[in-house]
């Protein structure tokens, strides 16, 4: 009677654990955790075109753009940058992390592209990087002829400019999240609404942290935000990203200031979260980020962030100082390690 008591419950262990390794096999896959590759890539053959039928479409996706080819001769990632790939990639294991770069010709050689830390991010399985093809990418959109306007590339802030139209045309296209190359990220993404902003003051809000559903409001909002772009190249630079979405939020939330929205909600429609939550700093205190001696305040401003938005506009002169740890280098090691210690001159 023991015996086979015994061998009763051995019979249901071997099958319990044969259920445990099936359903291991089967969701093992490109939302594992980020493993590294064991080669590094070293041509531009990595780089496909991101195109509707793309397999990563069929998921929720974090996006970001980088929109400078346009303007320059070489394409850029720099280590700042690449941090704040790597710790989107960390954060969210389970959503793929493209990298756009936004172009009229396709990369086929590889000195059109400066990306040291290449190997450190497409090690890690969830990360892509995509050529955006900026002549058909806006087809049928409102601001298609905008994209292709000689004015735009003329205006001393066309590059941001762009940036701004094709995060928005991405998010109307396909939904997911968008995250400024200058955003370092603490924690997932999965946010409750999966429309949202981030205010980055008490009256205004920002696009360098947003997310936007498919077929949803948020396909909408994105659409009526287009519509009001494809006349903002007429306008003067004091215009920007920031201007025209803090109107629009006003004007369909039915607010006077970005706070009542923060406290009040948008009808269901939307939810833009406080300051802190993506933006703990601004220009006027970014500084403490690179100062030892204000480790300590810039560890409580960034406490319940979400995602720290670095203000690159701002820093990217700025260097940590050599008298101890700064709050930059504590973020960066804690949350883009394998950028950080091979750069570490560059935080």
């Amino acid at each position: 009677m023991f015996s086979s008591r015994v061998s009763y419950y051995l019979r249901l262990a071997a099958l319990a654990l044969a259920i445990v390794l099936f359903f291991r096999t089967l969701f093992k896959g490109r939302h594992d955790a980020p493993t590294f590759a064991d080669e590094p890539i070293k041509s531009a053959k990595f780089l496909q075109p991101f195109v509707d039928g793309d397999e990563l479409l069929k998921y929720r996706n974090v996006y970001f753009i980088e929109s400078s080819s346009p303007f320059r001769s070489v394409v850029r990632i720099e280590a700042r940058q690449a941090c704040a790939i790597e710790a989107a990639a960390r954060a969210n294991p389970r959503k793929n992390i493209i990298v756009l770069l936004a172009a009229w010709i396709d990369f086929t050689e590889a000195d059109r592209l400066h990306i040291p830390d290449l190997s450190r991010l497409t090690g890690f399985r969830n990360v892509h990087f995509r050529w955006l093809d900026l002549e058909h990418f806006a087809l049928g959109t409102p601001v298609d002829s905008v994209i292709k306007s000689d004015q735009l590339y003329s205006r001393p802030d066309g590059e941001a400019f762009l940036s701004e139209i094709l995060r928005m045309v991405l998010l109307y296209k396909y939904g997911g999240i968008y995250l400024d190359l200058d955003v370092v990220t603490r924690a997932s993404l999965d946010l409750y609404h999966p429309n949202f902003f981030g205010a980055l003051s008490m009256t205004s809000a920002d696009t360098s942290v947003m997310g936007l559903q498919r077929g949803d409001y948020g396909q909408r909002f994105a659409l009526d935000y287009l519509e009001d772009v494809k006349y903002f190249h007429e306008v003067g630079e004091n215009r920007n990203g920031t201007t025209l979405l803090t109107n629009k939020l006003l004007q369909v939330c039915e607010k006077v200031t970005v706070l009542e929205i923060v406290e009040h909600g948008c009808f269901s429609r939307l939810d833009v979260h406080r300051q802190h939550a993506f933006h703990p700093f601004d220009a006027s205190n970014i500084n403490v980020m690179f100062d030892s001696e204000a480790l300590d305040v810039a560890k409580k401003m960034m406490a319940d962030s979400m995602t720290v938005h670095m203000l690159h506009n701002y820093s990217r002169k700025l260097k940590s100082d050599s008298n101890g740890e700064t709050g930059y280098e504590m973020l960066a090691s804690t949350y883009c390690p394998n950028v950080y210690y091979a750069n570490e001159g560059e935080f």
